[in-house]
């Protein structure tokens, strides 16, 4: 793989859980494919980059928008 696959999220500690090295008490509840986000983070094929929350463009397609933002 040339360069990591780059994924574009709002969540703040869900990319700072992905990039955590260890796996606490609190996190052994998470389902399995988040673990495997996290081994592709780890390994840097998948690079976590965080985007505000008024710069998230899908959210035209999930949410109901005023008509300054939907512009």
């Amino acid at each position: 793989m040339d360069a990591p696959i780059v994924i574009y999220c709002d969540n703040i500690n869900s990319i700072l859980l992905a990039n955590n090295l260890v796996c606490h008490a609190k996190t052994k509840h998470i389902e399995v494919h988040y673990h495997f986000i996290k081994e592709k983070v780890l390994a840097r094929e998948i690079n976590l980059i965080h985007v505000s929350i008024e710069d998230q463009v899908v959210d035209i397609f999930t949410k109901a928008l005023s008509t300054d933002k939907l512009k």
